[in-house]
């Protein structure tokens, strides 16, 4: 069959072939006519600024707090329901609920930890919003410790040296509260002749970490030696503070001490666990001692350089344990100063 040499279109099958151009075209050629993605929709976002919170040792009836904060970190409002706590001696305060949370804002509570009982303890948190990770929680945890009071007293001792009968010297004393619980004082007593205490009055509460300055005297009306105890009575206290005073009264007859001649005592060790010793002085054999030391002596050795010449002394010790119990009068010790 012979083979035509061109080809020639109808009308009809040249605009046929043009309008699958233009379909090709449009089908193919312009991609910004497809489906637009769909937006997600608003949520809200809890956000603490702690997980954990530990309070450490607090004294039992004593609160100790810490700051929680709360915020919206979403893109739609958050709704705060509920708070609980699981153990009593946590408790949280702030705002109250049911509470709303804008977008980017935020809340503060206190947390706070107040022990009844030493010892550990512990609670959770729980904080119900509509967030999608609701409810959250935070961890505490504490200790409770024995609320105890300490005075402390200084100086712990004061020696007045010579002072002529009839006259009367005052040096001051610094009382502190080193405890954790207001201290109240219920007396004090002075246990020695020609010593005295002022501006101090039973009654007198000190606060935790409180001073308060006192004045202590002595005026002898006795030549020779002297020494006191001052005690300072606390029902807080499970034993009195305590403050030790010495002295000298002399007259102008009366033979001055001086150093020419030094007396060294030395005895045994205790055989049972004291904190020290004291040394007492008279004048007259089994007579009445006045305490030479304020604080307690350390060592098993002691010396006198407070005597007068042509003078014999008579010495004896105790032993001091830590609970402040004093032992009964060693054996008298005698010591006849040279008069030269």
């Amino acid at each position: 069959m012979p083979v035509p040499r061109s080809i020639s279109l109808s009308p009809q099958s040249r605009a046929f072939a043009v309008s699958l151009l233009l379909i090709s075209f449009f089908s193919f050629g312009c991609a910004s006519y497809g489906p637009k993605p769909v937006a997600s929709s608003p949520t809200p976002g809890l956000t603490l600024s702690a997980h954990t919170l530990s309070f450490h040792t607090v004294v039992v009836g004593q609160t100790a707090t810490q700051s929680l904060k709360v915020s919206n970190t979403g893109t739609r409002p958050l709704q705060v329901t509920a708070f609980s706590v699981s153990n009593k001696e946590f408790s949280i305060s702030g705002p109250s609920v049911p509470r709303t949370i804008l977008p980017a804002n935020s809340l503060l509570y206190t947390v706070a930890f107040t022990p009844t009982a030493t010892g550990s303890a512990s609670a959770t948190v729980s904080i119900t919003t509509d967030a999608d990770s609701a409810p959250a929680s935070v961890s505490l945890a504490g200790s409770g410790e024995k609320a105890f009071a300490d005075l402390v007293v200084t100086p712990a001792s004061i020696n007045f040296g010579n002072i002529t009968l009839s006259k009367k010297s005052s040096q001051n004393v610094t009382l502190q509260n080193t405890g954790d619980i207001n201290l109240t004082l219920q007396g004090v007593t002075v246990a020695g002749s020609g010593f005295g205490y002022a501006d101090l009055s039973p009654g007198f509460s000190l606060a935790p970490n409180q001073k308060v300055i006192f004045q202590v005297w002595f005026s002898p009306r006795v030549a020779g030696p002297a020494a006191a105890k001052v005690s300072l009575l606390s029902p807080n206290l499970s034993s009195p503070a305590t403050l030790y005073l010495t002295g000298d009264g002399v007259t102008t007859s009366s033979p001055t001490p001086t150093s020419q001649h030094t007396v060294h005592l030395t005895w045994g060790e205790s055989s049972s666990m004291v904190l020290g010793y004291r040394v007492y002085r008279s004048e007259v054999a089994g007579g009445s001692y006045a305490l030479l030391n304020g604080a307690l002596v350390s060592v098993l050795t002691f010396d006198d350089a407070t005597v007068a010449s042509g003078t014999t002394y008579y010495y004896v010790v105790t032993a001091v344990d830590a609970a402040g119990a004093e032992s009964v009068y060693s054996n008298q010790a005698t010591a006849v100063i040279p008069t030269s």
